[in-house]
Parts: C-alpha cells; sequence; structure tokens
C-alpha cells in the first residue's frame, strides 16, 4: 500500500474552525488523516482529483466504493482491497468511522488484492420493510437508534403504512399537524416510527429497540385522576452571582405532579459543588407541592439537550435527593456521538455515563425519547413535539444547541411554546414544516436564554405576549442598549420584541422565583422568594 492517496468525499466539511469540537472537520477527514499518518505520512486529497493508488474512505465518487456499499446491508462496514483502490466504507458517517478505525489496527502489508473484511453492528435495527421512495442516506441516533430519509410524497407515505400493516406491524400512534403526518409502530421488541414532511418532500424512518426506548403512547402514562392543584408554570430564579446560569421551569400538574424542563448550572470545583441551585429546586418544589400526601412527583423531566446549564441541576438534584422524591420518566432527543461530534460545544452527559448515574441514584426512572410528532397530555396539560435533532439530516449538525427539542404545550387555551436553545437551522424548519397560525402562542421561552438563537420570522410567526427570558436581567437589559450591535439578529430580535409602544410582558431571572396560573391573563405573576 505505498505510494497511495488517501481520498475523503468532496461533498464534506474539511475546513477547521475555532471552538468546534475537533476543529469543526467532519468525521471522514479526521479519518483520512489518521489513515494518512498509518500509511507513513501519505497525501490525503478530495476525490475531485483520481490518483492511480487510492484509499477511498466514506462516500467517495468512486465505482469501487458504489460496488462495496451494494454488497454490505446498512447494518454492516467494511474494507476492500480492490485492485489499486482500497474502499473504506459503510452506509452511514458512524459506519465509515468504524470501518476506518477497523483499518488501523491492520498491517498495511497484509492488505493483499481481492482481500475484503465486512463487519456487522448487530445493535442497529435494519430488517424493516424497504420504502419505495428515493433513497436520500442514513445517519445513527441516540440509544442505537437509525434514521432512513427518502424523497417522496404523501401517497408514498400512505402506502408504505399500508405495506407496515401487511408485515404485521402494530400501529400505536398517528398525529397530522399542517399536513406533516407522523405514526410509530412496533414490532416484538422493536418499535418504527414514519414521518413525512409535506414541506421538504422527505419521509423518515426511525428504527430502534424498545429495550432501550421508551414513547408516552407505548407506556400508557396514566394521565387521569382528582384534581387537586391548579396548573402554574413556575420560572427558577438561578444564582447567576455564584456563575450560575441555565434555565429552568416547573409546571404543576392538575393531579399535584410536576414537569420540569431543565435545570439550570451547577459550578463544580474539585468534584464538590460551589452553587445550589438543586437545593433551590428541592425545596421550591416542597413549596409548590399540593399533593395531601406530601410527596414530590416528577411525572416527567424533560431536558431539550445535555449542555451543562440545562443538565447539571438534573444531575446533582438526583444525587442529593434522588431518593426523596419520585421521578417517573426523563424526556429527551440526544444525539449521538458521531452526530455532535464536529458541532460547536458538545456535550456528552448521555454517552459518557452520567444519565445512568443520575438514574441509579434517583432508584430509576423511564428513558422516554422524544420524536417530532408526540403528542400526549400528563395531568391536564398537552405537549406537542414539534422538532428533534433528528430532523436536520441530512445535514449535519453544525451547533449543539440546535440538538435542543422544541415543545408546545396547551392548557386552558392558552399555549406555550418552549424552544431550548435551538438557533437558525431548526427556526426556519419551524416555518417551513408549520402555519403561523398553528405556530402562534401566548407564552414563548427565548431561546438561548434571549442570546443567539431562534430567527425574527420564527417569533414573528409565534407572536407571544408573554416572553420567558432566562437570562438575569442585567445582562439582557444590554441589548436594549443604545450602542447594542444591531448587526446581530438576537439584539433585533429583542429591541424588535420590547423597544415598542405595547411590548410584552418579560419575565428575566431577578432575585426571585415567578409563578404564573394558567391560563395566564396578564400582570399576575407571583414572586416567591427562595
Amino acid at each position: 500500500m505505498k505510494n497511495m492517496t488517501v481520498v475523503f468525499s468532496h461533498n464534506i466539511d474539511s475546513t477547521e474552525k475555532q471552538g468546534y469540537a475537533h476543529g469543526g472537520v467532519d468525521p471522514e477527514y479526521t479519518e483520512a488523516l489518521k489513515i494518512g499518518e498509518w500509511l507513513g505520512g501519505a497525501a490525503v486529497s478530495d476525490d475531485t482529483v483520481i490518483s492511480p493508488r487510492e484509499v477511498l474512505v466514506g462516500f467517495v465518487d468512486r465505482p469501487e466504493t458504489r460496488r462495496l456499499l451494494a454488497d454490505i446491508d446498512r447494518n454492516q462496514y467494511g474494507i476492500a482491497r480492490i485492485g489499486d483502490k482500497v474502499v473504506v466504507c459503510g452506509h452511514c458517517v458512524a459506519s465509515v468511522v468504524m470501518a476506518a478505525e477497523y483499518l488501523l489496527t491492520l498491517d498495511p502489508n497484509d492488505i493483499a488484492d481481492g482481500s475484503r473484511a465486512i463487519m456487522t453492528y448487530d445493535r442497529w435495527i435494519t430488517d424493516i420493510p424497504e420504502f419505495d421512495g428515493k433513497y436520500i442516506g442514513m445517519t445513527d441516533c441516540c440509544y442505537d437508534n437509525v434514521e432512513l430519509v427518502y424523497s417522496s410524497d404523501e401517497a408514498g407515505y400512505e402506502r408504505y403504512l399500508d405495506l407496515l400493516e401487511r408485515e404485521g406491524y402494530t400501529k400505536t400512534f398517528e398525529n397530522n399537524i399542517c399536513s406533516n403526518r407522523f405514526s410509530r409502530w412496533t414490532k416484538g421488541e422493536a418499535f418504527l416510527s414514519v414521518s413525512y414532511s409535506p414541506a421538504e418532500a422527505l419521509v423518515r424512518l426511525i428504527s430502534g429497540s424498545l429495550e432501550k426506548n421508551n414513547f408516552f403512547d407505548i407506556l400508557d402514562r396514566q394521565t387521569g385522576g382528582e384534581r387537586i392543584a391548579d396548573v402554574t408554570v413556575t420560572q427558577m430564579l438561578l444564582d447567576y452571582l455564584g456563575g450560575s446560569f441555565g434555565m429552568c421551569y416547573i409546571i404543576t400538574l392538575e393531579d399535584g405532579s410536576f414537569v420540569i424542563i431543565d435545570g439550570g448550572q451547577v459550578k463544580v470545583m474539585n468534584g464538590y459543588p460551589k452553587t445550589y441551585d438543586y437545593v433551590r429546586l428541592y425545596y421550591l418544589l416542597k413549596e409548590l407541592n399540593k399533593r395531601p400526601d406530601g410527596q414530590i412527583v416528577i411525572k416527567a423531566w424533560f431536558m431539550t439537550h445535555e449542555h451543562a446549564d440545562h443538565f447539571n441541576v438534573f444531575y446533582w438534584f438526583c444525587r442529593e435527593y434522588g431518593d426523596k422524591v419520585t421521578i417517573k420518566a426523563y424526556c429527551s432527543c440526544s444525539c449521538s456521538d458521531t452526530v455532535s461530534y464536529n458541532s460547536k460545544n458538545p456535550d456528552y452527559s448521555t454517552t459518557r455515563g452520567r444519565l445512568a448515574k443520575a438514574c441509579e441514584w434517583a432508584g430509576g426512572f423511564d428513558l422516554v425519547t422524544m420524536q417530532s410528532g408526540d403528542d400526549f397530555t400528563l395531568g391536564g396539560v398537552r405537549f406537542e413535539i414539534l422538532y428533534t435533532v433528528d430532523d436536520l439530516f441530512p445535514e449535519r449538525l453544525h451547533y449543539f444547541n440546535d440538538c435542543s427539542f422544541v415543545c408546545k404545550m396547551t392548557y386552558g387555551g392558552q399555549s406555550t411554546m418552549w424552544l431550548g436553545d435551538i438557533c437558525a437551522a431548526p427556526s426556519e424548519l419551524l416555518c417551513k414544516r408549520f402555519t403561523s397560525e398553528y405556530l402562534r402562542s401566548d407564552i414563548v421561552q427565548m431561546a438561548h436564554h434571549g442570546l443567539n438563537g431562534a430567527h425574527e420570522e420564527l417569533y414573528d410567526a409565534i407572536g407571544a405576549k408573554v416572553l420567558f427570558w432566562s437570562l438575569w436581567d442585567t445582562l439582557a437589559q444590554k441589548q436594549l442598549a443604545d450602542d447594542a450591535d444591531i448587526s446581530l439578529e438576537h439584539i433585533r430580535v429583542a429591541r424588535k420584541l420590547l423597544l415598542v409602544d405595547d411590548p410584552p410582558e418579560c419575565f428575566y431571572h431577578k432575585r426571585c422565583n415567578y409563578t404564573l396560573s394558567l391560563p395566564y391573563s396578564g400582570a399576575e405573576g407571583e414572586m416567591t422568594k427562595r
């Protein structure tokens, strides 16, 4: 294998970017560089230039790559020596990386012409009925789920549902939002989620194991019961002076249980906490609790994404108070390591074991995987999931904030839009998929704490008159100063929302908690010192 050129696809990003994980380059390029070093300093090039002897990494434009891909299943990856070409590939980025890492364990001198090695990643469930449409691509998701994307129309979606019934799948859920179609199916110990987006003309299939994924339609979570509490939403203050930030919202349900959204930061030094918002949360829950038995029951803990300023309070809360409360479900849509590999500021609480440790401390809870189109009711409050990171593919995740899921909450005829930390790409997708009439909400949680987040077009569509602005008020007010940089979109959004004759009511983080009774009629926020 001497004098070979290592080749990657010209469609991948090989430009290094400051502040991004792994320099911001795509994983295939990183693997190509490793192989170049493994070969003793071989040249590395994209596939627009053809060399006589090549190692082909990933989805390169060569007949040898297409030949090997045609011979392997979607849960397989492999390497093959075909004449003067060595092919290293799989059907998604994750399997390309597996193939490349396997190649690096070999001796280059042992890879003879005609040799081939094909391996199977048996945690992926890809043995599903074939969709009749133009195949776009495949990506891996968290919990060993996989997503297949096809170009199709609604008729293709409906034909596939008919095929699933004939193949013995059982439908557990179906929904239609603004002509976007969603359904979930099970067969044995596997699930298959199927969705269709007319704006994108795409059908998405997500398959996985029910052992690793729960869904509210399959869990059959009890949502009824006696009404013992008024429905409220509480914005918990955070210790900004101590260095904490983030967001934590507590929704009190009719049955007296809670839904918590995110949690906030905990500053840690030498393994010990230096801020204590997880303690504040516990005592605030005790104060808000209306259950006659005094038990604190968290029916669902929504984690929009795993950045420390959202996850850490949850983690330390479970460590300190997991044996004093009941957490029924942890609800998220995490992404795989491969998907977040080169994104800006990624975090890995799920895949690095922190979530598993929190679950252990809390005595166990269901891990609910959020997916777009999900529609469920908890304690009289309705929740609809409008976006998850799985909706980005075939685009890649560039900002880790964009793996936040987006949720619309409705109670008493009033809606609240929870945006997490989304930025540009999800904003554009939401406006493309859903009508302004559907997106219209009374209350909105400002994306990314009102910083560089959602687009102006999305806020225009939502048109909320109440803002949850999870940022210290002194920092937020800087966006309204005369010298604020109006070339930044979040500055323009802030000024457009607040520097008007009839501005929305805005709840910043101050030295108090705010509790709003739902439906909220304005100017009734109760300030609770804690």
